[in-house]
């Protein structure tokens, strides 16, 4: 449903330059939920404005369904309103002048496409019914709670009936709770109306909650692309693994035999690459195994509990292994100056080659 092939966006300033986008490929599926993840400054928002035609390319080419509409090569570019997109920003663009029926008609009464009254207003109604707004159409807009406005401007964008809805970073604004519930409704919407949904977010719970696929963005490059569960799994990078939940990385050296000499002492872990040397090992919080007393496996180590906190389903505690300290998730109660022995299991361990 959308393409986008070699993308390349520069900003100028005098003689500096800035690769906002930097040959990205990427390709949405027609019923898929695509998620763009990254830090501020990743590239994310520009690469979605792009697609918006909200912002002209400077390479590369972007087709929405089987139209072409941006090609910097062929010097072919169509605008924001030709593009048949709904779109939903950070700031709601919520009218304060109108109420909430005029917000969410705006793009039916103004839009390239005439629609009748009577359609404008089966639309509006639909939408808003949708969005569980269906008592409000005639509530001036400035009288909406910050989740009520955040749904007028979802209803708008709905109200146009499109393929394609690009949403950027919806939902920060919204407290925790609501933004939870926000989530969830926008997620089954979509599934409902069966659209191609392409969305920026720099919170990863957000991004694995919502999409088929997410794409970690960094510097203007996607880093990696694929299913949230295989990102946090099997992460292709130290920084798609940093950045995808929290992780216990550990500094080595590999060693004859498939060992590895880290901070901790020597690791078994499988070295698929015979050219790794100098490496970082990545585990989970949670992947980390807890024992009362030794077991004599391998990747064993006598741990020290120095901080816990108890977050209602879980505990997290800072754990003290061999001089080197360790995030631990756990189901279990754990109190400071608690000793146990915590093990690494080889199978969850993860390999990064380093510099």
């Amino acid at each position: 449903m959308i393409s986008v092939k070699n993308l390349l966006k520069i900003y100028k300033s005098g003689d500096d330059s800035v690769r906002a986008i930097d040959g990205v490929t990427i390709d949405v599926g027609e019923h898929e939920f695509f998620v763009l993840l990254g830090l501020s400054g990743s590239g994310k928002t520009t690469l979605l404005r792009c697609v918006a035609g909200l912002e002209r390319p400077d390479g590369g080419d972007i087709a929405i369904g089987n139209s072409l509409v941006s090609s910097a090569e062929r010097h072919f570019f169509l605008g924001p309103e030709e593009r048949g997109l709904g779109m939903v920003f950070q700031s709601y663009a919520v009218w304060p002048h109108m109420t909430v029926y005029q917000n969410v008609a705006f793009p039916l009464v103004n839009g390239p496409r005439k629609h009748s009254a009577t359609d404008v207003k089966k639309r509006v109604l639909n939408a808003l019914e949708l969005v569980q707004l269906g008592g409000l159409a005639d509530r001036p807009a400035p009288f909406l709670s910050g989740g009520q406005q955040q749904r007028v401007a979802l209803a708008r964008a709905l109200a146009v009936e499109p393929k394609v809805l690009l949403m950027d970073e919806p939902l920060s604004n919204l407290d925790a709770r609501l933004r939870e519930e926000v989530r969830d409704e926008i997620k089954n919407l979509s599934r409902k109306f069966g659209i191609a949904v392409l969305y920026v977010t720099h919170d990863q719970v957000e991004a694995m909650a919502l999409a088929d696929r997410v794409a970690v963005m960094s510097k203007g490059k996607v880093l990696q692309c694929a299913p949230p569960r295989h990102l946090y799994e099997v992460p292709s990078s130290r920084e798609v693994c940093e950045f995808l939940g929290s992780t216990n990385l550990l500094d080595g050296v590999v060693s004859n035999g498939g060992k590895i000499e880290t901070e901790l002492g020597k690791i078994v872990c499988a070295v698929s690459d015979p050219k790794l040397k100098n490496v970082s090992v990545a585990i989970r919080p949670e992947e980390i195994q807890l024992s009362p007393s030794a077991t004599g496996l391998e990747n064993e180590f006598a741990a020290e509990v120095l901080s816990s906190t108890f977050l209602g389903e879980l505990t997290v505690c800072d754990l003290l292994v061999n001089g080197k300290k360790l995030r631990f998730k756990t189901t279990q109660s754990a109190a400071p100056a608690q000793r146990f022995f915590v093990r690494l299991p080889a199978d969850k361990l993860k390999l990064f080659a380093r510099s």
